[in-house]
């Protein structure tokens, strides 16, 4: 778990981490270890150097085991890891399983490139990429500004899950996307040049937002950039409506029943993909209640997280049982924000009762009146 967590702070090329702090009543003989990149006739390895009182004691390791073991010593025996990189300088803490990460500017030299940690980027440095130039995420000869660097990875990430998804849409006409709760649509410009430019699709697409300034700031980068089916609009995601069916809808981050509101829209469109990030999910929290669940429900932080677990759980079940297939994944890193859980549903049949029952044991267990069920009854999309 801790290795699925940190490994994405060792995609650069690094100088030195250095894992420290000891945790209290640890049972280990070394109080701080360093690692340190080095050639050999294998390729690039680490050695890992053990403080042991005054002594040191060494092991090398390959580069596929180095996360392994950084994550086993953060696990077991120490709580934070600094990481001196080519793009950035991390410091994380591991406290119970959790990770949070400070990002730095590099300061460390990097001599050593491990030519098989580069990672590969559907939006790639060094390319003349408009948008993310207009925005500022690049400069104009195609570098990655610094304190645009997350911002970069999150786009690319973004575009692996469209990636993944686009490819049961109709390629013999234009494709309808609409996405809810645009904001700024650092994430709407990446789609539109994704689908229009890199795939050479054909495609409608709208944000819509409430905030007036932000619509009409989106639509001048638009027309700036010469995006001429991309187009932003003010509106509440309840109150929006379409004559078209629409091929795929995207909400990211829509707080609590904004994201239920999306998903019937979505349903009302006939979408084919729905992809939803959900946020501030509150609904639950005031009515979960269980006698069993109990021991976690007592304390309002754990009630807290499983309530929005379960949000999201019923919201994934009653797509299943509508005939979609239903993946949940992690959208973006934990360091640009705890709401990370990504729901992606693509139609694939008709209602299925076997799962409608699932929906409802898991329901009534928990005793929840779920909006999204209601708002699905009035809407004539459940019976």
């Amino acid at each position: 778990m801790i290795k699925e967590k940190i490994c994405k702070y060792f995609e650069q090329d690094i100088a030195l981490a250095v894992i420290s702090g000891l945790k209290k009543g640890a049972d280990c003989e070394f109080s701080k270890v360093t690692v340190r990149p080095f050639t050999s006739n294998d390729g690039v390895k680490y050695q890992f150097e053990y403080t042991v009182k005054a002594q040191v004691k060494h092991k090398n390791v390959s580069a596929d085991e180095l996360v392994g073991e950084i994550a086993d010593l953060l696990e077991n025996y120490f709580t934070q890891c600094m990481v001196y990189g080519r793009e950035n300088d991390y410091h994380i803490n591991c406290f119970n399983g959790k990770i949070k990460a400070k990002t730095m500017p590099p300061s460390k030299k990097v001599s050593i490139r491990a030519h098989n940690k580069k990672k590969e980027y559907i939006l790639n440095e060094g390319e003349d990429i408009d948008f993310l130039i207009y925005l500022g995420v690049m400069t104009k000869d195609g570098k990655v500004v610094k304190a645009k660097y997350n911002k970069f990875r999150q786009i690319n990430k973004y575009l692996e899950l469209l990636k993944t998804s686009l490819d049961v849409l109709p390629a013999d006409r234009p494709l309808k996307i609409v996405d809810f709760g645009c904001g700024k649509a650092y994430l709407t410009f990446a789609l539109y040049y994704y689908v229009v430019k890199i795939l050479g699709r054909k495609a409608d697409i709208t944000g819509l937002d409430l905030k007036e300034d932000v619509i009409d700031y989106c639509n001048k980068v638009a027309r700036d950039l010469g995006y001429d089916s991309l187009e932003f609009q003010k509106g509440d995601i309840k109150d929006y409506d379409r004559t078209q069916d629409v091929d795929m809808v995207i909400m990211l981050h829509a707080c609590d029943n904004a994201t239920d509101e999306g998903i019937v829209q979505s349903l009302r469109f006939n979408a084919k993909i729905i992809i939803a990030v959900p946020c501030c999910q509150h609904e639950f929290f005031r009515q979960i209640g269980n006698e069993n669940l109990q021991p976690m429900l007592q304390f309002g932080i754990l009630k807290e997280r499983f309530s929005a677990l379960a949000t999201d759980s019923l919201r994934a079940q009653l797509l299943k049982a509508l005939g979609f297939d239903v993946s949940v994944m992690e959208f973006i890193d934990t360091e640009h924000t705890p709401k990370n859980i990504a729901i992606r549903a693509i139609r694939s049949g008709g209602f299925n009762r076997k799962e409608y029952r699932a929906y409802e044991a898991f329901r009534d267990y928990l005793h929840l009146t779920p909006y999204i069920e209601r708002r699905m009854k009035e809407e004539n999309i459940l019976k």
